[in-house]
């Protein structure tokens, strides 16, 4: 009989242990979700400096930018939009907005961008670059010559959709669009889209808003 209720208490510790093991496994991946990181990601520099998307709040998820497919028949192009700016949307008058547009993108490598933002699906590039006195100049790419680049240097199957996410780098020079004398430089732009087509500058898998 001794033996017995040495085994039932056993068996109840082993019990025990088992479902505070679970729980614990079950916060773990709860709190996995709700510290999950970005797998996306942007940013470039402009004339020696470097320059992010903003954040929202203080959630690593919500970055003002994003990435999208269109088509048009069946020519497939990509849109990147990003603005720029510490305060994520809070304030309009801080932004500075980079708009890109490839056209026809068939397969990987590098596209020249010589169109204008003002034509029918053309391929083209500008900055909207806020001033410190609260002003914007726009500057765009050259028409008449390529001035602009974007390569795309790799894409990622992405499951339950036919649309697929990309890796690239752009950069080359944009042109006031008032002065062309006044120019600026961008150099090492880098982006990962994971996932694409999403507007809500979500740049998390699924985000999952931390309760306070």
């Amino acid at each position: 009989m001794k033996h017995l209720h040495n085994r039932i208490f056993i068996s109840i510790l082993s019990l025990g242990f088992l479902l505070s093991l679970a729980n614990c496994t079950k916060e773990g991946i709860a709190e996995k979700v709700e510290e999950q990181l970005p797998i996306n990601s942007f940013g470039m520099e402009v004339n020696g400096k470097t320059m992010e998307p903003g954040q929202i709040g203080d959630n690593e998820c919500l970055r003002t930018y994003y990435g999208a497919w269109s088509a048009r028949g069946n020519n497939p192009y990509f849109n990147i939009v990003a603005y720029v700016n510490p305060e994520g949307l809070k304030s309009d008058t801080a932004r500075s907005r980079l708009d890109i547009q490839i056209m026809n993108v068939t397969g990987l490598g590098k596209y020249k961008l010589t169109g204008s933002y003002l034509g029918d699906l053309d391929p083209y590039a500008y900055l909207s670059l806020k001033k410190p006195d609260g002003s914007s100049v726009r500057y765009l790419n050259r028409k008449d010559i390529a001035s602009f680049y974007v390569e795309f240097e790799k894409f990622i199957p992405l499951p339950n959709t036919n649309l697929q996410g990309v890796i690239g780098s752009f950069y080359g020079t944009l042109y006031n669009e008032k002065n062309p004398a006044d120019s600026v430089t961008i150099v090492n732009g880098k982006f990962t889209f994971n996932k694409t087509n999403h507007y809500d500058y979500n740049q998390c898998e699924n985000y999952v808003p931390i309760s306070r």
